[in-house]
């Protein structure tokens, strides 16, 4: 698997971790929010055994990543970046007709984001599977690995329940409930602000956050090419772009 920036890295496609409920709690626990420092009475899990799978998801020498097909031919893929003195989580845009990949978010640090609005996150969960050969085949999945990428000050009085649905469905969480509410506070996120979305005239959905590449003037922000094209591609209208600007 060759994506832009991770040529040279030991990217180890890793589904199989995807139907263990103890993945989901390490997993959601990447939004850095307050609340869940307890993996054991937050999400039910064996501490010992979260440890250990922690050292594999976490593993220098192995970078998790999975791959999230839109509606037509582009994916969403999550990174783990286990370098070591630079960990983080990359959400990379990618289409076999472009140039080069698109760097979505990034939860670190130095962060990037937020790379999704709520509305944008429950078109990709909830679109019917492309193909047989997918492994994040039910919108629960979709939902959770991409919501580490979400920020939207707008959320609708449906996004607690519908996360505590997936919570619900993928961990053994026995307060998915508030776990949702926690995932989902505003400001309880450890990186980004939740974002204010629009949509222009030209098509592109751009927000207010400034360390977002969808926030127009903001430092390494999209072009206003790859902003439409970015908007196409997660909305699942996108085409081929063989002259998008890096």
């Amino acid at each position: 698997m060759l994506i832009t920036g991770f040529e040279s890295h030991p990217l180890t496609e890793s589904s199989h971790l995807l139907s263990d409920p103890v993945f989901w709690a390490l997993h959601s626990c990447q939004i850095g929010a307050d609340g869940l420092d307890d993996l054991e009475e937050a999400f039910g899990v064996d501490i010992v055994y979260a440890e250990e799978l922690h050292g594999r998801v976490f593993d220098h020498d192995h970078w998790p990543v999975f791959t999230v097909p839109l509606r037509s031919t582009s994916n969403i893929h999550i990174v783990y970046r286990n370098l070591d003195g630079d960990m983080g989580l990359d959400y990379v845009l990618t289409h076999p007709g472009w140039p080069h990949d698109l760097h979505l978010a990034t939860v670190d640090g130095n962060f990037i984001g937020p790379g999704l609005s709520w509305p944008e996150l429950i078109t990709i969960a909830n679109r019917p599977p492309t193909s047989g050969r997918e492994t994040l085949l039910d919108p629960a999945s979709r939902l959770l690995i991409l919501l580490p990428a979400l920020g939207d000050a707008d959320l609708p009085d449906t996004a607690v329940p519908t996360v505590a649905a997936a919570l619900s469905e993928l961990t053994t969480s026995p307060q998915p409930a508030r776990i949702a509410e926690t995932l989902l506070r505003p400001n309880n996120h450890a990186y980004w602000e939740p974002a204010t979305w629009q949509q222009l005239s030209n098509g592109a959905m751009v927000c207010d956050e400034p360390h977002s590449r969808r926030c127009p003037g903001a430092s390494g922000a999209f072009t206003l090419e790859q902003a439409i094209t970015v908007t196409r591609a997660l909305a699942g209208t996108d085409n081929a772009e063989p002259g998008m600007a890096r």
